[in-house]
């Protein structure tokens, strides 16, 4: 199988380098892979491809490249790569994220829980202040809520469960991929779950009708004393909302790694909303990001081998 690769990205961890190129090529000595680094290449390379791997690919694309058989990419969201207007070939995504994903969403809720921020603000007023600590509780005695359950919601709802904290989860088909989650909720019970939840974890995609879908009445269905999270994507809540609910004290905090503009604009108000803390979409984010994948792709291929 010839697989014509094009990973260029303005994140330097997820373009290919020389020696993850190398050691592509021995994982899958049994194919062709061809690296390019420029866009013109990859065009010139499209029309003789079985396959590709790609951080983009345009719907016009398809019809330059009548060998494809299969579009491989890193990305968990969809924005990347056009589904295929004759509906011949299905992008096959990265689904390793919840690996990392996990990890930073127990930061986000351990940084809240144990009140960090106090701790950082105190140690810049060279304050010994024990006070913003005396409410906390123990992670196992909490509850969170994972709004979308696929295969980073799993991954999450593990190492939450490691730690003692019960897992709910939201999901739009609760009859398939429930397992990990101690209760599933369906998309018309979410008010009733919100009130369930000490921490409520937004990994929605963009893709699926999910704008605003945690919105003001929402955040009046949650407790005074919860968090909010978002590590899926930025359209899934709505920001002057959750604004609102932060500085009018309808939730305690809230920790947000995606947002719906990004690079977030200087004058947006989120930046100064009380007890908002903010990331620049790095929740996936790992210096070993495409190490990961290509332990995925090349089990991957190992199986589509039969059918090809």
């Amino acid at each position: 199988m010839q697989i014509v690769v094009h990973l260029e990205h303005p994140v330097p961890p997820l373009t290919l380098s020389p020696r993850q190129a190398e050691a592509l090529r021995r994982a899958l000595p049994d194919h062709d892979v061809r690296v390019c680094r420029d866009e013109a290449a990859f065009l010139g390379e499209l029309p003789a491809a079985d396959a590709v791997l790609v951080w983009k690919f345009l719907p016009e694309w398809y019809e330059r490249a009548p060998a494809l058989r299969y579009v491989f990419t890193p990305a968990a969201g969809r924005e990347g790569v056009a589904a295929d207007p004759r509906g011949k070939i299905i992008p096959r995504h990265g689904t390793f994220h919840g690996r990392v994903m996990a990890e930073s969403l127990l930061a986000m809720i351990g940084f809240v829980n144990r009140r960090f921020a106090a701790a950082l603000d105190a140690q810049r007023r060279c304050a010994w202040n024990r006070a913003p600590y005396l409410t906390t509780r123990r992670l196992a005695e909490q509850t969170a809520l994972l709004v979308g359950y696929g295969n980073i919601g799993r991954r999450c709802a593990r190492l939450l469960k490691a730690v003692g904290m019960t897992v709910y989860a939201l999901k739009r088909d609760t009859r398939v991929g429930t397992e990990g989650a101690d209760r599933v909720f369906a998309p018309d019970e979410l008010h009733e779950a919100l009130w369930t939840a000490d921490h409520v974890a937004c990994m929605l995609p963009s893709d699926t009708g999910t704008d605003a879908f945690l919105d003001r009445a929402a955040f009046a269905q949650m407790k005074p004393s919860a968090a909010v999270y978002n590590i899926g994507r930025g359209n899934a809540i709505d920001a002057g909302a959750l604004e609102e609910a932060l500085r009018t004290g309808r939730i305690a905090a809230a920790f947000l790694d995606v947002v719906p503009e990004e690079p977030l604009p200087a004058e947006s108000p989120l930046w100064s909303a009380p007890n908002l803390f903010i990331t620049p979409h790095v929740s996936a984010l790992t210096a070993d990001y495409l190490d990961l994948y290509f332990e995925e792709l090349v089990l991957l291929l190992e199986r589509l081998a039969p059918q090809g």
